[in-house]
């Protein structure tokens, strides 16, 4: 039974991204682009982030729920655009955002850092898992 579970362990880390940390149930699946795998974003960019829940809407508008870029500025635009199996939440990066730590609290579930490459102009090459995910639709 013990090996079963450092197996499962093992497993569990092979799967899980790494250099993003998570605390409490908030899980992070993917990130697009693949910052893990070193892709740059710039400002205005669009980022979408995948994982097992986000909370509300409503949390992200009011501000409870929140994505930080340094030195923590606000994620613009941030929109839910998948509630489930897997949630989606889908961010711009905003002007003056830095290389460091991009934090995500989602009340009640969790808080996670992922490690990003802000870079201020440029084009980004085009390396599979660095592009930069369309705008989500706007309702009629």
């Amino acid at each position: 039974m013990k090996k079963l579970g450092l197996l499962l362990l093992a497993l569990a880390a092979c799967t899980a991204p790494q250099g993003i940390r998570t605390t409490g149930n908030l899980r992070i699946q993917a990130v697009q682009p693949d910052v893990v795998a070193g892709c740059v974003v710039r400002a205005g960019d669009w980022m979408l982030l995948k994982g097992n829940t986000f909370g509300s809407q409503a949390d992200w508008d009011a501000g409870t729920n929140y994505a930080l870029f340094p030195p923590d500025l606000p994620a613009e635009d941030p929109e839910i655009t998948q509630a489930e199996n897997p949630a989606t939440l889908m961010f711009r990066v905003p002007q003056g955002a830095q290389s460091g730590i991009l934090r995500v609290h989602v009340e009640g579930v969790g808080d996670a850092e992922i490690p990003v490459n802000v870079q201020a102009l440029g084009v980004q090459m085009a390396v599979p898992g660095c592009e930069v995910p369309a705008p989500p639709p706007q309702p009629n």
